[in-house]
């Protein structure tokens, strides 16, 4: 599934039915179509499938929740995985009983995309964080980004990935009020517990036009 049109199905199918349901509108004339559920089950280790350069799966995290109703999203949180691999960090995500964590996308080295939460929903992925204007709980108002990354400082970010990065920050920029791309390094507290993205090249994102607050956070 090509990024465009993948990235609009899996963001509105929070406000559409479920797969195999036909719901009336309002005054109950019309009736909603079926829509396919754009989510699939963690494949098994033998099955498992890189989706390819801008192609997008969703596997749905259990480590989520609602936003809060006043809620706004306007902040990109960029990590890196420390975990070699797409299907490694979607298999962590998987994990609800010990350090649950998520993110709403994780892209491989290839530009392969997994997408786990809905952005609508809050992914687990920034921790105890504050941003430059001192606003705490980062996740609330943040799409959480993870780039698989050995995060060691030497390990690159190849074209391809790079390139499935700004599109996903471009179509998040069309939905949401985005205003500024933060490093999880700069908003972790307190500063130095986290380093990612080790290494990122941020001037990639210059073109985006949007504020970018990255390395440690002395404030």
């Amino acid at each position: 599934m090509l990024l465009g049109v993948a990235l609009t199905l899996a963001a509105c199918s929070a406000s559409f039915p479920s797969a195999g349901h036909r719901t009336p509108n309002a005054i109950g004339q019309r009736i909603v179509p079926d829509v396919p559920d754009p989510k699939i089950p963690m494949p098994a280790e033998k099955d498992w499938k890189d989706p390819g350069y801008l192609n997008i799966v969703w596997i749905q995290s259990p480590n989520c929740d609602k936003r809060s109703k006043s809620a706004i999203v306007d902040t990109i949180v960029v990590h890196s995985t420390a975990i070699p691999s797409l299907e490694k960090t979607t298999e962590v995500f998987q994990r609800s009983k010990e350090n649950p964590v998520s993110a709403h996308f994780t892209i491989g080295k290839d530009g392969s995309i997994v997408q786990n939460v809905s952005t609508f929903d809050r992914a687990w992925h920034a921790g105890v964080s504050k941003d430059a204007a001192g606003r705490p709980s980062v996740n609330q108002y943040s799409i959480g980004i993870e780039l698989v990354n050995l995060d060691d400082g030497k390990d690159g970010y190849p074209e391809p990935q790079l390139m499935a990065l700004c599109g996903i920050i471009a179509e998040m920029k069309r939905r949401f009020p985005i205003k500024q791309i933060v490093s999880h390094e700069f908003i972790a507290i307190p500063p130095g517990r986290k380093i990612d993205p080790a290494a990122f090249p941020w001037k990639r994102l210059a073109y985006l036009g949007l504020p970018m607050y990255y390395g440690q956070n002395k404030n």
